[in-house]
């Protein structure tokens, strides 16, 4: 029998997940040889102390469904064990699970998980801080932190609040020690990978391996705003190291030393820090499932994006039509504390006039 730790978080992303339960016993069937036990997260970090429950038990696999957030706190608890790891994407930018392929698909994922193909992966880590996908210091850190804020997810919000802070903001000079020296230089970002991508197919570090044990390193300078458009355009081709404004470097261990307090986001969850940021490398401490042979498909992210958006869509209608309900209940119970009393006296005569007359 191989057991089964399923954490869902429920307020991931903006798909709805009441029926995944049914659907994870459907695929991960008792008769078929799966022991599934199912868990919903209750609070930020919860994900990470039902993994420790799980690796306390010895389970086979432990599943997240849920965003980035939901997948790191998880994978965090599984690393340097032998408990294998089983990713269903959920979240606004799914950026591990683009990056190792997985599919998009919710009922596709499972079964990818069912087949159970399994490699090793590397972890990084900030000032003891873990990441899987990438950390980084500079803009993208600061629209992290804003986007942390937001009262809603997806890419639309996310591009939101780059747009709100891209205008005013200035690049600070870091000063970078890697395995081959030292590197001086006033940044917009700086971007450590693991992985290649920060989500939703944007490749800021688009030669990263996560089996390799080096990370892939992107510094990017402030461009004139002439190029931002072929920036943008080979930030998803896998292009951006060749643009003239973008350093890029290998190492297994840097030390960025900055000159003030600043945002810090590791795989997408914001923190401050100051002083010297100590990043290191963390080779093979990880087992993800994942397809034995990937196949990639156009139209797949495209369809997951529309999805998203309609889903947001139906999410927002629902919030407006509450809020208008929840709005106009004082006032309705009001009318009607104020109208009782007049029907109730109504009500009362006409009773009085049904009442037969007695004879005289």
């Amino acid at each position: 029998m191989r057991t089964v730790f399923v954490i869902i978080n429920p307020i991931a992303g903006v798909r709805p997940k009441d029926e995944i339960p049914d659907l994870v016993r459907q695929i991960l069937k008792r008769e078929d040889g799966f022991d599934v036990d199912i868990r919903f997260t209750e609070y930020a970090g919860h994900a990470s102390e039902l993994a420790k429950e799980a690796v306390e038990k010895s389970v086979d696999t432990v599943i997240a469904i849920g965003g980035d957030g939901t997948i790191n706190e998880t994978g965090r608890s599984l690393v340097g064990s032998s408990v294998k790891f089983g990713i269903v994407p959920m979240g606004s930018g799914n950026g591990l699970a683009r990056h190792l392929q997985l599919p998009l698909d919710i009922t596709k994922s499972l079964e990818c998980i069912r087949e159970g193909y399994c490699i090793k992966v590397d972890y990084g880590s900030v000032n003891g801080h873990i990441f899987f996908c990438t950390a980084g210091v500079g803009f993208d850190a600061e629209v992290s932190a804003k986007f942390a804020e937001a009262d809603s997810r997806g890419p639309l919000t996310y591009l939101r609040c780059f747009r709100e802070l891209v205008a005013d903001y200035e690049p600070t000079t870091y000063v970078i020690h890697t395995d081959d020296g030292r590197v001086k230089e006033k940044a917009f970002l700086i971007a450590i990978g693991n992985a290649s991508q920060w989500g939703n197919n944007a490749y800021i570090t688009p030669h990263a391996s996560m089996s390799d044990g080096l990370f892939d390193v992107t510094l990017v300078k402030r461009a004139p705003l002439m190029d931002i458009p072929k920036m943008a355009l080979q930030l998803f081709t896998r292009e951006l190291d060749q643009n003239g404004n973008v350093m890029s470097f290998r190492s297994s261990h840097l030390r960025i030393i900055m000159p003030h307090a600043s945002a810090v986001h590791v795989d997408g969850e914001p923190m401050q820090m100051d002083g010297v940021l100590d990043i290191q490398m963390h080779p093979g401490q990880l087992t993800v499932i994942c397809p034995e042979h990937p196949t990639s498909s156009v139209l797949e992210p495209v369809r997951y994006a529309f999805e998203d958006i309609h889903y947001m869509i139906q999410g927002n209608l629902k919030k407006g039509v509450k809020q208008i309900s929840d709005f106009n209940r004082p006032v309705i119970e009001k009318a009607e504390s104020l109208l009782n009393p007049f029907f109730n006296r109504k009500s009362q005569a006409s009773d009085d006039d049904d009442e037969p007359m007695q004879e005289p």
